[in-house]
């Protein structure tokens, strides 16, 4: 009988000279043996089976994110599976990772995509040649937000300008990034107001959903939440967005269990930046129960700027129902009149109530009286059954205003709820 190999070098020739059925028997006992599963990862692409050597190299990469090797293998495999976009972000992740080895194949593809995307496009005609630049983009930005003045300019000021102008921000060692926290009622554009944040920083935007980071398994969710950071800086300018960070970062005073706890370390550990780099990271967050976050999530350094984002005013909800009505069968509509009537609807409030005025005009063509257009009195009847979703929130922010001390916390909102004559 062979004598059993002990030596490094002769694992790896023993590795080197097993099949793929040996291979398989000897990952069921060694699972976390990286060099064993990269020759399984090999011998897999070797035979073809990419998808399957794909999933290798990914398990390999999360098992040792400190690695970039596997993650240039990974992006190779994209690339001959056609999938481009996401074999340059594997690619990317690699470079910004320690040991990064570049490939000339790789290199070649994401030059050639910058080179498209910098070129204007071009129609060839039999007679001539006319150029012209890419159609503009039409992408969410502040001019298609409806209202809100004063809030965009102190995002402008506060957010965007630091990433559009360092230079001038350096000189006071201001840094682009951050932490900003945006609050209010349910369905008032908080999240269009992040998309448009990042368009108008031409940054990357990675928007992050509870179901991106909680895991059932203990150590999964605190690992997600550290990828996630890991991407947002290796693609700096870039915006980094969480929705309902109430969910992600829930006061641990409140907490009853030592998973959202540690959960929440993690968070603030990766907001700190943990020994890495976040500049150029503007980390944004929407909540519509900013009580219920952590205390020291709102520390400067972290999510130090919380801006509250109110339901629009008169003026914004009648550009809204101008807008939303464009294109719609409608008869002397009046605006104006209707934006009086839906005092602290919210812009999801005002959808709800242009499709209920829809129902009440299609009813009549459903029930064979006649086809006619949406009218005012379909506004009015909708008017009726409808009240604003925002005030079960202002209510609760007028108690919290009223009784839950004078740390300034929610001043802004303590100003909208005087103007609007509920505090």
């Amino acid at each position: 009988m062979a004598a059993p190999v002990t030596t490094l070098a002769g694992k790896k020739l023993a590795y080197h000279m097993s099949t793929r059925i040996e291979l398989e028997q000897l990952l069921l006992t060694n699972p976390f043996d990286a060099q064993l599963r990269s020759r399984y990862a090999q011998l897999l692409h070797t035979e073809g089976c990419l998808s399957e050597a794909l999933s290798q190299y990914e398990l390999l990469h999360q098992q040792h994110q400190d690695h970039a090797e596997w993650l240039v293998c990974a992006a190779k495999i994209l690339m001959a599976l056609n999938r481009a976009p996401e074999a340059l972000s594997r690619y990317a992740q690699a470079r910004a990772l320690g040991g990064f080895v570049a490939d000339a194949e790789l290199d070649a593809l994401e030059s050639k995509t910058v080179r498209m995307v910098q070129q204007p496009l071009r129609v060839i005609s039999a007679s001539n040649v006319v150029s012209f630049q890419k159609p503009p983009d039409e992408r969410v930005r502040f001019s298609s937000i409806v209202g809100m003045e004063d809030l965009k300019r102190t995002i402008r000021v506060k957010i965007i300008e630091p990433f559009l102008n360092p230079g001038l921000f350096q000189k006071f060692r201001k840094q682009a990034g951050g932490g900003v926290m945006l609050f209010g009622p349910p369905g008032c554009g908080k999240t269009m107001l992040a998309r448009a944040v990042a368009n108008e920083c031409n940054a990357e935007f990675i928007s992050v959903g509870i179901a991106d980071i909680l895991n059932m398994w203990i150590g999964e969710s605190e690992r997600n939440l550290a990828a996630i950071f890991s991407k947002a800086r290796s693609q700096t300018p870039c915006v980094l967005f969480f929705d309902e960070i109430d969910a992600l970062a829930f006061a641990r005073s409140k907490a009853h269990s030592e998973h959202t706890r540690t959960v929440v370390n993690e968070f603030l550990s990766q907001l700190d930046g943990m020994g890495k780099d976040n500049n150029g990271v503007l980390i944004l967050a929407a909540t519509n129960m900013p009580w219920d976050v952590d205390s020291a999530m709102k520390r400067p350094g972290r999510f130090s700027r919380q801006v509250f984002v109110p339901p629009p005013d008169a003026t914004a909800r009648a550009k809204m129902l101008e807008i939303k009505l464009t294109g719609i069968p409608a008869q002397a509509i009046d605006v104006n009149a209707l934006a009086e009537l839906t005092k602290h609807f919210s812009g999801a409030d005002i959808d709800g109530l242009i499709e209920l005025a829809k129902e009440y005009a299609l009813e009549d063509a459903v029930l064979g009286k006649h086809d006619r257009q949406l009218q005012q009195a379909d506004f009015e009847r909708a008017l009726a059954e409808m009240r604003a979703s925002t005030l079960d929130w202002l209510r609760t922010a007028r108690n919290l205003v009223k009784y839950g001390g004078e740390d300034g916390s929610y001043r802004d909102v303590e100003v909208f709820l005087k103007k609007s004559k509920l505090l």
